[in-house]
């Protein structure tokens, strides 16, 4: 077989892990055709690649969350966290600060690099298959720093607007998908960009489905890429999609106008209703289990685990307090979940302690954890991580036996 034949052929797979190949590369004029090339693909090892934790946004860890969990260690990062954190599959977490700064952090949040960036970082840090992260800046410039902390390659995006909502995410071919308002752009393992394109509408999420491409606008509107060309619409929603949406099997789900739970089918369009109460306000970004249901945040105090459905399973309270929702809190961002392979929960709200749900739904509330703006729980080999905008990190895990 022909080396680039072989190469095509094998990034046509679906892995569980990634793969390199050493490949001799076309006479292209951006690269040296003497030259071996090394490409990566797959998802990669990372426990939070991006800020859905991998491809298809679903806010599920392939790790296991404790079950009998506690306080292991706490600290405070000078400069704060201005986005949810990854974490590498050796528990270290990547931190892009408030400031114009890139960190990594050991298993116990002890610095253990930390590079001054051009501007602000605009989305969550991305790891990408080969190991390395992919910073997007405010001012649209794409910075891929090595694992070591060694910046590897600077690329300005072709974004024509800096202050739009920047998403990000892995792609199986050892790349990144970026989107920045209805602007898209497909980079390469060192942040060239193979495609660019422009959705019908400002993109809220995107997603990997196999080996195409998904994007879900703010309207509802769903559009999908295959390997080359443009994005197409494929269905939509019907209504507002503002808080992300995630894809599983073939088919993404999203809250939809804050009251609605539903499910398009990617092949056909076709919409089904799994949930819909006018008088239940429902947020997310929604966290799958592996096969069917989801959690998803209801009215702002409590997790409501759906089976597959879309009737609810449990509502579990966010506060050890109580259900009530502090009025001071609702300008700060809604409360958050992820689940864990087993269907585990790890959630937090603002001015609550985190909290970690067993999969048959009972409740550890790890006390003095609280903080008024804290972003999605980080997995890690051995627990979790609670971040706070302010620069508070709280790690989880199993109590000693």
């Amino acid at each position: 077989m022909k080396p680039v034949a072989a190469l095509c052929k094998a990034a046509s797979l679906v892995l569980a892990g990634s793969v390199a190949l050493a490949v001799r590369a076309p006479a292209l004029s951006a690269r040296d055709g003497t030259r071996v090339q090394r490409v990566v693909v797959g998802r990669g090892s990372a426990l939070a690649a991006c800020d859905g934790l991998e491809s298809s946004n679903a806010n599920r860890a392939r790790t296991r969350f404790p079950r009998n969990a506690e306080l292991a260690f706490r600290g405070r990062l000078s400069g704060g966290i201005g986005q949810a954190p990854a974490s590498d599959s050796a528990g270290n977490l990547i931190v892009a600060h408030g400031e114009p700064r890139l960190s990594k952090l050991g298993p116990k949040a002890q610095t253990l690099w930390s590079e001054r960036l051009p501007s602000e970082a605009s989305c969550a840090p991305v790891v990408l298959a080969n190991g390395a992260i992919l910073i997007v800046t405010r001012d649209g410039d794409a910075l891929y720093f090595s694992s070591s902390g060694k910046l590897e390659h600077k690329h300005a995006l072709p974004f024509s607007e800096t202050s739009r909502h920047t998403v990000a995410i892995p792609t199986g071919s050892g790349g990144a998908l970026v989107a920045r308002g209805s602007e898209l752009v497909q980079l390469d393992a060192e942040g060239r960009v193979e495609r660019r394109t422009r959705a019908k509408t400002d993109v809220s999420a995107l997603a990997e489905s196999g080996s195409n491409l998904v994007a879900i606008g703010a309207d509802g509107s769903v559009q999908l890429a295959r390997a080359s060309g443009d994005f197409e619409t494929v269905g939509g929603f019907g209504g507002a999609v503002t808080d992300g949406a995630a894809v599983r099997a073939g088919s993404v789900f999203a809250i939809v106008d804050a009251h609605k739970w539903l499910a398009l089918d990617l092949n056909d369009g076709q919409v089904t209703t799994l949930a819909t109460d006018s008088a239940l306000t429902l947020t997310g970004p929604a966290a799958l289990f592996a096969t069917q249901g989801a959690a998803l945040i209801a009215d702002g105090g409590f997790v409501s685990t759906r089976r597959g459905d879309g009737s609810e399973a449990l509502r579990i309270p966010l506060s050890n307090f109580g259900a009530g929702f502090d009025p001071a809190l609702r300008g700060l961002r809604p409360a958050l979940v992820i689940s864990d392979r087993d269907g585990a929960l790890a959630a937090v709200r603002s001015g609550s302690d985190a909290l970690v749900v067993s999969p048959e739904g009972s409740v550890v509330h790890i006390e003095s954890t609280s903080c008024l703006d804290p972003f999605r729980p980080t997995p890690t080999p051995s627990g979790l991580v609670f971040t706070c905008r302010s620069g508070q990190l709280f790690g989880v895990s199993d109590k000693a036996p």
